[in-house]
């Protein structure tokens, strides 16, 4: 599979262009094509839910649990919190969610009460599902409650899911609470199905229903999975841009496989986002991961005056073959292949190998976003990130550009707490937790990106 700074301004009026090096956050994705082609990855997470204590200790009775705020967006983070039990009691606080197939999700944390009797998920696990620091551990280190299940990720239910939080004492009850999970389609966005025989497109769009401003629209696309990349797009249509999923292969009245591609079809689909109304012409982006990330780049490169933003995650910097079919090209402009790195190239080409390859990301006009896994064991990310940025430095690039490099990362794209596991990742390179990081930051820097935009 080829799944996937704002720099202020400088000397001489140029941006300057800053590796941004995240380090690893926290401790302790794919049936993509549901999720939303990211290229997805996660691993195995399943400790006990029941943990016991050395020492027993009376549970007060006025111990009560809170979540702030109670109902939030899937992208959103929560605080969980204790209050009124016993000082220095260990507590494990379980919690139970149900995913869009039926499948139930569990995990766990242990945490020592404080003095004063409360207990924060912002303060160490000593055990469970995860250990460390990780506020949001409890959320995104759910693994399937049943041993048997063959679930590798959390698919989020169409209007969001209720996570189910207990805490225990000995194994009797201190509190619980619920934490209200909520996702775009429950906002009452307005969601249009664009297909080829009517729009020329296959594609999904996603409006807010009384837009108040223009505001920055992104074209949001996946990798060499194909199909359409739905999750991703809602989450950011959640925070109110207007959003087109777009697939570019393997959906009725598309190509099924990666090859031949017109650059033109991705051109068609910007004029149709362009037109909605609520949309900024000013602040229209791409967004893509792996393979998507590749023609992203491509894209903006290609047709400067319709796009003014690119979010590549985890790209190369080479334009590559076909999928499978690496005899093929994968990408046209004009009915004309574009040149690429050969059958041979996948992921170990460099541009002196290959010049004729190099996307001229210089061409681009407006802000860069990148993201890359030192972990990556599809192809080399970072190399190539660092290869894009050295050239746009080269070139005397005059928008901004952020490179994110993930030190404990593999092949993932960027959004926010949903639970998988070691199973979904193992594949795509780096640590549970250190994917599960990269996604949430990454996520974290697009919304920073846009907001920039806006």
């Amino acid at each position: 599979m080829h799944p996937t700074m704002f720099p202020r301004r400088g000397f001489a009026g140029r941006a300057l262009v800053t590796l941004v090096h995240t380090a690893h956050m926290g401790a302790g994705n794919e049936r993509y094509r549901r999720l939303g082609g990211i290229v997805a990855l996660l691993g195995a997470a399943g400790s006990g839910l029941m943990g016991c204590s050395h020492h027993t200790h009376p549970v007060a009775t006025a111990a009560t649990m809170s979540v702030v705020p109670q109902t939030a967006l899937l992208d959103e983070a929560v605080a969980v919190s204790l209050h009124g039990l016993p000082a220095g009691a260990r507590i494990t606080v379980t919690a139970k969610a149900t995913d869009a197939d039926g499948t139930s999700w569990a995990s766990s944390a242990q945490f020592t009460a404080s003095p004063a009797g409360a207990v924060s998920l912002s303060q160490a696990s000593v055990g469970g599902s995860y250990s460390g620091v990780n506020p949001m551990g409890l959320f995104v280190f759910m693994a399937p409650a049943s041993a048997g299940s063959a679930a590798t990720t959390f698919l989020s239910p169409a209007s969001g899911y209720d996570v189910s939080l207990r805490a225990t004492v000995d194994g009797r009850v201190a509190g619980t609470a619920i934490a209200h999970r909520r996702s775009a389609p429950s906002l009452g966005l307005i969601k249009k199905d664009l297909r080829p025989s009517t729009s020329g497109i296959y594609g999904e769009l996603y409006l807010p229903a009384k837009p108040i401003r223009a505001r920055p629209a992104v074209l949001i696309f996946g990798g060499s999975d194909g199909g359409l990349s739905p999750f991703a797009a809602t989450l950011l249509a959640a925070h109110g841009y207007p959003v087109l999923a777009l697939a570019y292969f393997k959906e009725p009245g598309l190509p099924q496989t990666l090859a031949n591609i017109p650059l033109e079809y991705f051109a068609k689909a910007l004029t149709v986002l362009r037109a909605q109304p609520g949309v900024d012409p000013h602040h229209v982006l791409v967004k893509g991961v792996s393979r998507g990330g590749e023609v992203a780049l491509l894209l903006g490169a290609t047709y400067p005056q319709l796009i003014n933003g690119v979010v590549a995650n985890v790209p190369s910097s080479l334009v590559n073959t076909g999928y499978p079919d690496a005899s093929k090209p994968a990408w046209t402009l004009h009915g004309q292949p574009l040149p690429n790195v050969g059958p041979n190239g996948f992921g170990n080409a460099s541009p002196a190998q290959h010049p004729q390859a190099v996307i001229a990301v210089e061409k681009i006009r407006g802000p860069v976003l990148l993201t890359c896994g030192a972990e990556d064991l599809i192809w080399p990310s970072c190399r190539y990130v660092d290869a894009i940025t050295t050239r746009l430095h080269a070139q005397h690039f005059a928008y901004p550009v952020t490179a994110l490099h993930y030190a404990d990362a593999g092949h993932v794209d960027a959004i926010s707490y949903y639970s998988a596991t070691l199973a979904a990742f193992a594949r795509f390179g780096g640590t549970l937790s250190g994917d599960q990081a990269a996604q949430i930051d990454g996520h974290r820097q697009l919304l920073a990106f846009l907001t920039a935009q806006d």
